[in-house]
């Protein structure tokens, strides 16, 4: 980047919002020359800042521009470092939050395509994500699919499936926008992705289910099915503990086992109308249920009926007493 460049570019960073013309000429400048030093790559982090429209070529030349710095021109090569993981997120997180969805692009691209990043900027993406539709009351096309996308990022936090932290922020986001006009999709990613928490956590081995447990695998697309996954899993909870530590009782736990597999076995059985309202109850959404998490209850009853009839015959005790 030449002197002229750079003078400019500083002088963007006191002056507020350039025009069209200016930004247009430094982002070609920066797409044939590169970002070649942190101060460069801080500077283009501003001009986007000050940017008050973002067509779709900047935002594409932005990201290519950082991508290639952060993983081709700065060591280790391919990778996310820890340190430039926490340069990321104190440029990008400045104010608190991350300031503009081109930056949210930039992280999702940077977890797709790196051979490796730390799991806290697979957080701090998430939950600039979750941010992002709170704030905005609604989770729309685009920022569904961004959720997917950091759900089923190889740079994901919990490899495989989805994590307890990740089911966590996904409920709280859809808890603060449960009664908006969201996106089918945003009904579709929730329920996939809770459901394959669940799940996985509950499977006695979940490593040797990884074909059919992966992220990537349940969340490739918005529609609700998921092949019948259950179908490969029919002995999956027929042995381990997972149902004795929900039971705490070893004859409940016994019986839990025998039923999820005669239910499992049963192609095409659906969960009872009995079973289908203990588990809104068991989950506190016998009031109030939600567009999502309706689905999540639906793809239960359609894809695991054994697992949920297994957790009834677990809790009945819990639940008599």
């Amino acid at each position: 980047m030449d002197s002229e460049m750079q003078l400019l570019m500083a002088r963007i960073a006191h002056l507020g919002e350039i025009g069209e013309a200016e930004a247009r000429r430094i982002v070609n400048e920066v797409y044939r020359d590169g970002v070649v030093t942190r101060e460069e790559a801080e500077a283009l982090f501003r001009l986007n800042e000050q940017l008050a429209d973002r067509d779709p070529v900047w935002v594409e030349r932005f990201i290519e521009a950082l991508k290639d710095f952060l993983l081709t021109r700065e060591a280790p090569q391919g990778w996310i470092s820890d340190d430039e993981a926490s340069w990321l997120m104190k440029v990008i997180g400045r104010d608190g939050h991350v300031e503009s969805e081109s930056e949210i692009d930039l992280l999702l691209e940077l977890l797709r395509y790196a051979e490796g990043a730390p799991e806290e900027l697979s957080r701090f993406c998430l939950e600039a994500i979750s941010h992002r539709i709170i704030e905005n009351g609604v989770a729309n096309e685009a920022m569904s699919e961004r959720m997917r996308r950091i759900l089923s990022a190889p740079g994901g936090e919990a490899g495989l499936w989805v994590s307890r932290h990740e089911a966590i922020v996904l409920f709280r986001t859809n808890d603060a926008i449960a009664e908006a006009p969201n996106a089918k999709s945003w009904n579709n990613v929730f329920a996939k992705a809770i459901l394959n928490h669940l799940l996985s956590a509950a499977h006695p081995e979940p490593d040797t289910e990884a074909d059919a447990l992966a992220r990537e695998a349940w969340l490739e697309d918005n529609k609700a099915s998921v092949g019948g996954f259950f179908s490969k899993m029919v002995n999956a909870f027929t042995s381990g503990s997972w149902f004795d530590k929900v039971s705490y009782d070893a004859e409940a736990a016994a019986r839990a086992r025998y039923m999820a597999k005669e239910v499992a076995t049963k192609t095409g059985k659906q969960i009872i109308e009995e079973e289908s309202k203990w588990f809104l109850r068991r989950l506190g959404w016998d009031k109030t249920v939600s567009p999502a998490e309706r689905t999540l209850i639906e793809l239960l009853k359609s894809e695991a009926p054994g697992f949920a009839r297994g957790l009834r015959e677990a809790t009945q005790a819990m639940d008599a007493a």
